[in-house]
């Protein structure tokens, strides 16, 4: 008889990161971070471009100097661009750039600015948030945490403090090769145990080569 398949629990599932319920429980940083979005009416500026609050600290890993990242989807890019300018423009350190399109990733708007100590980035494409790869890389790193542990995630977080950026310190320890932004991106559609097939097999591969 077939075994079923075990599928991601709602907490692990792309729609949980909607709003700013998980950026609140996450910790006492996200708490205060969410605090500072609503204070301060970004939350409801960007509220009709789909925002979705990505990267570090909806999974517990920031650390000091982190940013915090919101997707957005913006298929009218002037109109976006006019929006943030009026609505964010006094902010401290305030600043916007258009980045240029690369092989995995459309053009963007990128806007940066400073609510009290916590430093800000709105990274905006025309492609749905929840289809960008940072909020597909998230998603997977959440999964791989809630596999792997709080001992993984502390390993990560160290990295992190040495330097080394958020995807290349999994794909460091998860010893993936190649690209590994296009690695993460890879294991997005895998249920549990097939991550978890996954990751062992990398890991195991990897150590073999050391020897």
């Amino acid at each position: 008889m077939n075994q079923p398949v075990m599928d991601w629990p709602e907490s692990l599932m792309p729609d949980a990161f909607r709003g700013l319920d998980v950026l609140r429980s996450v910790s006492a940083r996200g708490q205060k971070a969410a605090g500072l979005l609503l204070q301060h009416g970004i939350w409801n500026e960007l509220a009709g471009f789909d925002p979705v609050v990505a990267g570090t600290f909806p999974i517990n890993l920031d650390i000091v100097g982190s940013d915090v990242d919101i997707l957005c989807y913006c298929p009218d890019v002037d109109g976006f661009e006019a929006r943030v300018q009026t609505s964010f423009g006094y902010l401290d350190g305030f600043g916007l750039h258009h980045r240029p399109a690369t092989q995995h990733v459309g053009s963007a708007i990128v806007v940066r600015f400073v609510l009290d100590d916590l430093p800000v980035e709105i990274f905006a494409t025309g492609k749905p948030s929840q289809s960008q790869f940072g909020f597909r890389h998230m998603l997977v790193e959440a999964r791989l945490i809630a596999l792997l542990g709080e001992r993984f995630a502390s390993d990560i977080r160290q990295l992190k403090r040495g330097g080394v950026k958020t995807e290349p310190a999994f794909a460091r320890l998860l010893k993936l090769g190649g690209d590994p932004y296009i690695a993460l991106d890879g294991l997005y559609e895998l249920g549990p145990d097939a991550l978890r097939d996954r990751v062992m097999a990398a890991i195991n591969k990897g150590l073999r080569r050391q020897f």
